[in-house]
């Protein structure tokens, strides 16, 4: 393989080649004749494809080179655990601290229903609202990893008209699993619809906050397409090497391979750009949605260039071709036709929308952060991208400052004004601050005074009461600081740090240098 890969990602790479070679012969040769793949040997498969790190910055790049590797044994095997990774990605991306630390403790297979088309906000699950939380009633249709999973990722519609993506255990009350498919490839893969009747689900249950399922869903879309992409380029990869390995000349000439082997490059260098693209917190819809689409659309291409190579083999039972075009075939059961990936990527790039983005929208419990974390902080929020000249005033200006009581001390006035300068931030502050010589009212932040609606939102030793709430309650992304671990303010923000300000700032401007 000819991507350009970090040190971590070159020794990832040989550790599952390490194991297809060394345990996965066995294993395939039972799933194509068997079509099943049984949970223990699911879970024991997990825990061997564990990242070393839980949330490496590479992490999708990382899982998009298990897929391509996992294909080159067996294309049904890579589609289990990437709809397991789609979930895990739903997780750690919209989870909440404490669902991280549940699901993520031990190696897990989730289910997901296949999503083959544009997803809307529509579902044929309806949440009913009880006083523990909802009760989900209706069917999910064709969920992957059906018979494996431990638990299900599901889209549910909740009053008044709200999308809620939530986490239920295989085993709870009322969920009930129907025949499985019998797909053409992509053995070892299973499929079924499950009905739902009065399942309890509670917030702790809940994926992102009320509203956001549309979200999370459309982001396992674009994952899934991510991953079709790559199982294509792995199926491609290993009908090459059997063609070679079968061919009537001992070593068919790199003029006869070289159509095949472009076509492959092709694939892998657009997936594995896709997935850097996603691990940098950049918008991957349309790079997923083309990749997707290009290997669709030249499913077949590699298989009329390899077929003739191995001669009357190619058209008989035995041919490991035949196998292989079943499971490019088999593809657009999960992820779409030609006609409804186009549709899609008309839809979702005409869209200004950004939807796969990592968003730390409200959560059920605020990410609290250490200095360790600020470097990830400043990437994720994109603090040192588009930094404006001019920043205007803290009601018009997209990210702010704001200080308080906490906040007074001459010096960490100083690191707070150096913070919001590198940032391009506006500095706003709380009441009391109005009284100091360097700041006016036209800065003070509260339904009384001014009211802002920034991209982001720093408070620095502001407790929070009602008034200064109200006035910073348009911000999407809040972050804050103060030593008390119980100030109000912290109920109203994503991410908080308890701590000191002169901590806080000392780590972010390292973190930004």
């Amino acid at each position: 393989m000819e991507l350009h890969l970090t040190a971590r990602q070159t020794g990832l790479w040989q550790r599952l080649m390490a194991l297809t070679r060394e345990q996965l012969m066995g294993l395939v040769m039972q799933i194509e004749s068997t079509g099943t793949i049984e949970r223990p040997t699911l879970t024991t498969l997990a825990q061997q494809l564990t990242l070393d790190d839980p949330l490496p910055d590479d992490r999708l790049s990382q899982r998009i080179l298990s897929a391509l590797a996992l294909a080159q044994s067996s294309a049904g095997l890579a589609m289990s655990f990437a709809s397991s990774w789609q979930v895990e990605d739903a997780i750690l991306t919209f989870g909440t601290p404490q669902q991280r630390q549940r699901y993520g403790g031990q190696p897990a297979v989730f289910g997901l229903a296949a999503l083959p088309e544009q997803v809307t906000a529509s579902s044929t699950v309806k949440a009913t609202p009880v006083t523990a939380g909802w009760q989900l009633s209706g069917t999910v249709k064709a969920v992957l990893n059906v018979t494996q999973a431990t638990e299900y990722l599901v889209l549910a519609q909740t009053p008044p008209d709200a999308a809620g993506a939530f986490i239920i255990a295989a085993d709870k009350p009322g969920v009930t699993v129907g025949q499985p498919i019998a797909p053409l490839g992509l053995h070892g893969l299973t499929i079924a619809d499950i009905q739902l009747t009065d399942v309890p689900v509670t917030a702790a249950d809940q994926i992102g906050q009320l509203g956001q399922g549309q979200r999370v869903m459309q982001r396992a879309q674009s994952l899934g397409q991510l991953f079709a992409g790559a199982i294509t380029a792995g199926i491609w990869q290993h009908a090459t090497d059997q063609t070679r390995q079968l061919a009537l000349t001992e070593q068919p000439p790199l003029t006869a391979l070289a159509p095949a082997m472009a076509i492959t490059a092709a694939l892998q260098t657009s997936v594995y750009n896709a997935a850097q693209q996603a691990d940098d917190e950049r918008s991957f819809t349309d790079a997923a949605q083309l990749a997707a689409v290009f290997a669709s659309q030249n499913a077949l291409a590699p298989f009329k260039i390899l077929m003739p190579l191995i001669g009357d083999l190619a058209y008989t039972q035995h041919s490991p071709l035949v196998a292989l075009q079943n499971d490019v075939a088999t593809l657009p059961l999960i992820i779409g036709t030609d006609a409804q990936l186009a549709l899609t990527f008309a839809a979702t790039s005409l869209n200004d929308e950004v939807v796969d983005v990592p968003t730390a929208g409200p959560q059920t419990a605020p990410e609290h952060l250490v200095v360790a974390d600020l470097h990830r902080v400043v990437k994720r929020l994109k603090l040192t991208k588009d930094v404006p000249v001019n920043v205007g005033s803290i009601a018009t200006a997209k990210r702010v400052v704001a200080l308080g009581r906490g906040a007074m001390e001459p010096a960490v006035l100083l690191q707070a004004q150096q913070l919001a300068k590198w940032i391009g931030a506006a500095l706003a502050v709380t009441q009391p601050l109005t009284t100091m010589e360097q700041f006016s009212i036209e800065q003070q932040i509260g339904a009384s005074a001014v009211t802002v609606a920034p991209e982001v939102l720093i408070n620095i030793g502001i407790a929070g009461d009602d008034d200064y709430l109200a006035g910073m309650a348009g911000a999407q992304h809040v972050l804050s600081v103060n030593t008390d671990e119980q100030a109000p303010i912290f109920n109203h923000s994503q991410q908080i740090f308890v701590g000191g300000a002169s901590e806080f700032l000392a780590g972010m401007v390292a973190a930004l240098n």
